[in-house]
């Protein structure tokens, strides 16, 4: 009889551990609070417009790369057409300078020239260091020599674990520096991870699958559901049964029992480690990453449908407002938008969704009670502020609008069970970038986690492989050899 592992969570991490569970012989059942699968990669649709959350690009979407093989096997890739996109992002000064950050190094050191040639020496090693970057290709099952290659990397790895605006600190020229922070910064985090997405587009490895979010968690659904696997939807767990220093199952909310011989949390890590087992479980090791490190932000996500055709507008563009406003209580000087033009299932015909992601405040939210009449004033007095400001930006949307929606913090919340709506994990700054978070705990005997709260960085490539690592734990445990299928 197969051992029968229990999944808290149907996102990509849930649904990759049951996909590799699966191959691997165990009887699988997957619990998740949502109706759908995927968690944070998703979107929803309003009015015939698709409002996208997640996936922007998807890193190793080319065959060649250690990534990809990883995505044949959960069945993400087969059959999908990708665009690679030719830049990063595009940023705009108060004075009206671009910045585009193009993909091909070539474009990227002569734009960066245009602007600052007086920074050449600061360019040409930024450039050099991207090449350098392109030929590096961490391994997903390294070996020794595998280790051996990626040697040289870490003397890049060390001088780029600074945060951006540190990194651009060492720009003479301040139009450009000033443009280099507004494109590439985001909280600190780390300049060798956004060199390495530039590295990955400039490979055409980070190309964006047409179609968006959702297709990829379905095809990663249908993939563990062919593997004969289960998934209990509107199912939340409130606890982890643990007996005799084992995990042996969990308590559903409705108070049922499910019994299991392993568990594994891809849920949040804050109310698996904090609210679902026993407290002397958790390390003062572990304490100290969810008192000392940095997560991704709480976000309001504002999606907007409009009338027309946006070829016009960067697929990603940072623009400068007139003067700071207060938006959800956070002084915000410039926005991010994104255009979502370029992929055509997300619009009726003739039309387009843009989209920006605005940081919040959590405190501030969490005074305004979710769908009460406070909590829809706010959502449509942030409405009127990013209209008028994106109307100001770009006049030809004005009287467009056809839909407009507001996702905060209280949405991911609800919907995904996040730490203070964070919507993945950890920041990957100087401080996390090269931690490597426990996917089991000591004293706890068949329990394991995988998911963004143990992979500094998130996104999907982190998702899946802390699931990928969290199945070869448990294989490792039981005593079998890890394998893996491809459909």
């Amino acid at each position: 009889m197969s051992q029968s592992l229990v999944i808290i969570g149907g996102g990509i991490a849930g649904l990759a551990a049951g996909c590799y569970a699966k191959m691997n012989g165990f009887d699988v059942e997957i619990h998740e609070m949502h109706n759908l699968p995927g968690g944070l990669c998703t979107a929803w649709k309003r009015q015939g417009y698709t409002f996208d959350l997640c996936v922007d690009w998807l890193c190793g979407s080319s065959a060649g790369t250690s990534l990809y093989p990883v995505w044949e096997e959960l069945g993400m890739v087969q059959g999908r057409t990708f665009q690679d996109p030719e830049y990063y992002t595009v940023a705009i000064h108060r004075n009206g300078e671009r910045f585009t950050v193009w993909a091909d190094p070539d474009r990227l050191r002569e734009e960066m020239l245009r602007i600052a040639p007086e920074d050449r020496k600061f360019i040409e090693r930024f450039i050099s260091d991207i090449r350098k970057l392109m030929r590096i290709d961490m391994p997903v099952d390294p070996g020794f020599w595998d280790l051996i290659k990626i040697i040289p990397s870490l003397g890049l790895f060390r001088h780029y674990a600074v945060p951006v605006s540190e990194l651009a600190g060492k720009i003479r020229n301040p139009a450009l520096r000033d443009l280099f922070i507004s494109a590439l910064d985001w909280h600190d985090q780390s300049a060798f991870f956004v060199m390495m997405m530039i590295a990955f587009m400039a490979r055409k490895a980070a190309g964006y699958p047409v179609g968006g979010s959702v297709p990829i968690a379905k095809a990663i659904e249908a993939r563990f559901l062919s593997l004969g696997g289960a998934i209990r939807y509107r199912s939340k767990v409130r606890e982890i049964i643990v007996e005799d220093d084992r995990a042996s199952g969990v308590v559903l909310e409705d108070g049922t029992r499910v019994p299991a011989d392993i568990v594994l949390s891809a849920a949040d890590g804050f109310s698996t480690l904090f609210s679902w087992i026993p407290e002397k479980y958790v390390t003062d090791e572990i304490r100290g990453y969810y008192r000392d490190l940095k997560p991704f932000p709480p976000l309001v996500f504002v999606s907007v449908g409009v009338a027309g055709g946006y070829a016009g507008i960067p697929r990603s563009v940072s623009i400068p407002l007139r003067e700071p406003v207060m938006i959800a209580g956070m002084q915000v000087s410039r926005l991010t938008l994104m255009n979502h033009a370029h992929d055509p299932t997300l619009a009726p015909p003739g039309k387009a969704v843009l989209s920006l992601m605005i940081e919040a405040d959590y405190a501030y939210w969490e005074k305004i009670p979710y769908q009460t009449e406070a909590y829809r004033e706010e959502k449509d007095r942030i409405g009127k502020q990013v209209l008028n400001t994106l109307q100001d930006f770009y006049p030809e949307i004005r009287d467009k609008v056809e839909v407009m929606d507001i996702a905060t913090p209280h949405t991911f919340v609800r919907y995904t069970g996040n730490w203070r709506g964070s919507y993945e994990g950890w920041l990957s700054t100087r401080d996390s970038m090269n931690l490597t978070l426990p996917q089991a705990l000591p004293g706890l005997r068949s329990f394991y986690m995988a998911g963004q709260w143990v992979a500094p960085g998130g996104g999907l490539p982190g998702a899946a492989l802390s699931a990928r690592k969290a199945v070869q734990l448990i294989c490792k445990a039981e005593g079998r050899r890890f394998v893996t299928t491809k459909p």
